[in-house]
């Protein structure tokens, strides 16, 4: 036995156990390895689970509320201006002054011309008479009356004259403006005030070929107003038959009731004239349908992934569009978090909607197709469209 064996050097021993260590880290640290690796995060959304329902369309109507009659009112006389009994804004009934002149003149001459009328009725009577007994010739009697004949003339003459130096509201309405003063000389002719009748209203607007094929004069229409919640009762009035040569388009007047005065005049207003009800549809928030180069598309959540749906769209209205293929009633449809996801995207449903354009209890009033006029809001007066199906609506269209 060599008794003079060397021991190894200390630090080849620590290097050997480091070796090791490192070793049998490396062949039993797999389960670590894992531990650290990224794991999938899930992309919240809010859906929405799709169900039948209806979509009523409407035909759009713009322009301002205008009073269906307003004028200005101009003398008949000359005259100096005597009174106004009526001031601006003053309601005036129909056959009420507004500006009478000085009448003195004219009085005095209806005087005298209702003086004259009765002269020439009394000698009339008396030549008939004579004539009756064969005093007269008849070429004196109808000369006669020919004078009585132009007497009353002359007094209807200066009766009217004097009444038209009364200037009357040609209708029921409000004075809008005033243009004479007391003691103002006018000309005849000259405006002296203008009336307006705000009590039936007007939204004159045009549209085209297609949607005047949708409207008949009778028909209901609610009426909106820039500025304010307030939907009032329209009519359909007239549509023109012809289209206007500078537009091509079809002018059509809706007639709004003002008659407790709740809307002043000129105000910007839309009419909607219901055109045709789809029942039975597949309705979609239009926000939830993203516009790719292959189509409009969506994405609903099968088993906690996105997928995605090509659509075939039909009718929109306000928020909400009909859906002819591509979803199915009872699916959850994406209408909060689309444009993050995309095919098999790991979602996690934070919110469900409640109602049918994706938005829940809290959501701001420009997301609710509620605060949009629906249908309910109109009444069913002789004209409207009856209620018909997706498919007869195409076919009318």
């Amino acid at each position: 036995m060599n008794t003079n064996t060397r021991k190894p050097a200390p630090w080849i021993l620590r290097s050997v156990a480091l070796f090791g260590a490192a070793a049998l880290a490396g062949c039993g640290g797999g389960e670590a390895a894992d531990e650290t690796a990224p794991t999938e995060v899930p992309i919240n959304v809010r859906t929405l689970t799709l169900e039948r329902g209806s979509l009523a369309e409407y035909v759009s109507v713009s322009g301002p509320l205008r009073p269906i009659r307003g004028t200005d009112i101009s003398t008949e006389e000359s005259g100096v201006v005597a009174a106004i009994p009526h001031d601006k804004g003053s309601t005036v009934l129909r056959g009420e002054s507004l500006v009478r002149l000085n009448r003195d003149l004219l009085a005095a001459e209806m005087k005298s011309a209702e003086a004259g009328r009765a002269l020439a009725e009394h000698n009339e009577s008396r030549m008939r008479e004579l004539f009756e007994a064969k005093q007269i010739s008849r070429q004196e009697l109808l000369r006669t009356e020919a004078e009585a004949a132009d007497a009353i003339a002359r007094a209807e003459t200066a009766r009217l004259r004097w009444a038209r130096a009364d200037v009357k509201a040609p209708f029921d309405g409000v004075v809008a403006a005033r243009f004479a003063e007391l003691g103002q000389f006018v000309g005849a002719g000259t405006p002296v005030a203008r009336v307006v009748d705000p009590y039936t209203l007007e939204v004159r607007g045009s549209v085209t070929e297609r949607e005047a094929a949708w409207i008949r004069a009778g028909a209901s229409a609610a009426v909106t107003m820039d500025g304010t919640d307030a939907v009032l009762e329209g009519t359909v009035h007239w549509v023109s038959v012809e289209a206007a040569t500078n537009t091509g388009k079809f002018p059509v007047e809706v007639r709004v009731n003002n008659s407790q005065l709740a809307v002043r005049p000129g105000v910007v207003a839309r009419a909607e004239i219901l055109k045709v009800v789809h029942d039975n549809v597949i309705l979609i928030p239009r926000d939830a349908i993203l516009v790719q180069s292959d189509g409009p598309t969506a994405f609903v959540v099968e088993e906690d992934r996105a997928v995605r749906r090509h659509l075939t769209l039909g009718a929109d209205q306000g928020l909400m569009v009909v859906v002819k293929s591509g979803l199915e009633a009872g699916e959850r449809l994406i209408v909060r978090g689309q444009r993050r996801v995309h095919t098999d995207t790991l979602v996690q449903v934070q919110e469900e909607a409640t109602a049918m354009d994706g938005s829940i209890p809290g959501d701001p009033d420009e997301v609710r197709a509620s605060q949009a006029f629906t249908p309910a809001r109109l009444r069913t007066g002789p004209g409207t469209p009856e209620t018909g199906s997706s498919k007869s609506a195409e076919d009318a269209s």
